[in-house]
């Protein structure tokens, strides 16, 4: 893939993160309800911080310096990281619902790390063989 294709994929990504982790922040501080954007405070946070590096790496690539691609990979592997935490988060949750016989929804386990990690995925998975290549390059 080439590196302007890895450039738009992370400013898509990176605007994504970036825009989803202020929803969060701002449903969290003001008490505001918006659906599939939990109100959390932290995990908005998490989500800017993944999106201010895939932007750094997407602003990289921009400027034509070849470094911009290990901030997208690093933004991307951070995303898939998340992503599962919180899935194993969820099934945690679930798992205690099922022991303690309570109610348990899978909307409200769901997050925005979670849908926009299967994004990461996807960008990951089109170009692992040239990311571990360079691993073992190096």
């Amino acid at each position: 893939m080439s590196n302007v294709i890895k450039g738009v994929f992370g400013a898509v990504l990176g605007v994504l993160y970036g825009g989803l982790g202020m929803l969060q922040i701002v449903s969290a501080v003001t008490y505001l309800a918006l659906p599939f954007v939990p109100a959390s405070f932290f995990g908005g946070f998490v989500l800017l911080v993944i999106g201010a590096v895939l932007l750094t790496g997407a602003r990289k690539f921009a400027q034509g310096l070849d470094e911009g691609v290990v901030f997208v990979n690093v933004g991307i592997l951070l995303s898939v990281a998340f992503g599962a935490v919180t899935l194993l988060a969820a099934g945690a949750g679930a798992l205690e619902a099922v022991i303690a016989e309570e109610a348990w929804s899978i909307a409200d386990a769901i997050t925005p790390a979670v849908y926009l990690a299967v994004i990461g995925a996807a960008g990951f998975l089109a170009w692992c063989r040239t990311f571990f290549r360079g691993l073992v390059a190096a």
